[in-house]
């Protein structure tokens, strides 16, 4: 059976941080190893001991900080009257061209990985409500469904328990797909634990096996 597997980045860094607050540990995903991960879990699964399993693309969806975004913040900032609100933004500016830096790694560092691909939408900012990812789940949605739609794959793998992606999935599974779902409790609603074939609670991913994708980080 042909799967393919779905990273709402975002959502999965809520998960893994879920994990170091429960657990008392600081884990850092290793995204590549993370298709092994599903591939040893779901052999060991009634369902699939014994059907052949082949890994055909691992999508991550994620935000991208941009020009156009620092602009934005570096906009608001200048025509602030308000000192407090001017040292806020330029915090908030350090940080994100922090944080990008870092992103700008990570691109460098998946692109070498084979049948991984990075799905990148800009960044949004707006002085109420921050810096903020916009069409993400969209774009997620839609892959699930085309790729359903073009037999692409039998199992859709998805590592969100974002409510938005509700019909995408009931629509895949109406085209005889199964979807696996990988999230924590707390960041999942019960309409998507019902709608999935097998959901995987990460509260209940033994140490071991959380040993099979990520590393504990020893601080200095």
């Amino acid at each position: 059976m042909r799967l393919m597997i779905f990273i709402d980045y975002n959502n999965f860094n809520h998960i893994i941080s879920h994990i170091q607050r429960e657990r008392g540990q600081d884990r850092v995903l290793d995204k590549y190893k993370l298709h092994n991960f599903v591939m040893r879990y779901l052999s060991n699964n009634e369902q699939y001991k014994n059907k052949q399993l082949t890994h055909i693309r691992t999508y991550l969806y994620t935000g991208e900080y941009t020009p156009a975004l620092f602009k934005k913040i570096k906009d608001v900032m200048r025509t602030s009257e308000n000192s407090q609100d001017k040292e806020f933004y330029q915090d908030l500016l350090y940080k994100a061209e922090k944080r990008q830096e870092g992103q700008k790694k990570l691109f460098e560092r998946v692109s070498n990985y084979p049948f991984f691909e990075v799905r990148k939408k800009p960044l949004q900012f707006t002085p109420g409500k921050g810096i903020y990812q916009k069409g993400i789940d969209v774009q997620l949605a839609v892959d699930l469904v085309t790729n359903a739609y073009l037999n692409n794959y039998d199992i859709a793998v998805l590592f969100s328990g974002d409510i938005d992606l509700l019909e995408s999935i009931r629509t895949i599974k109406n085209l005889g797909k199964n979807i696996i779902i990988f999230s924590h409790y707390h960041d999942i609603g019960q309409d998507m634990v019902r709608e999935s074939d097998l959901f995987v609670d990460f509260q209940k991913i033994r140490d071991e096996q959380l040993d099979e994708f990520t590393h504990i980080f020893q601080r200095k």
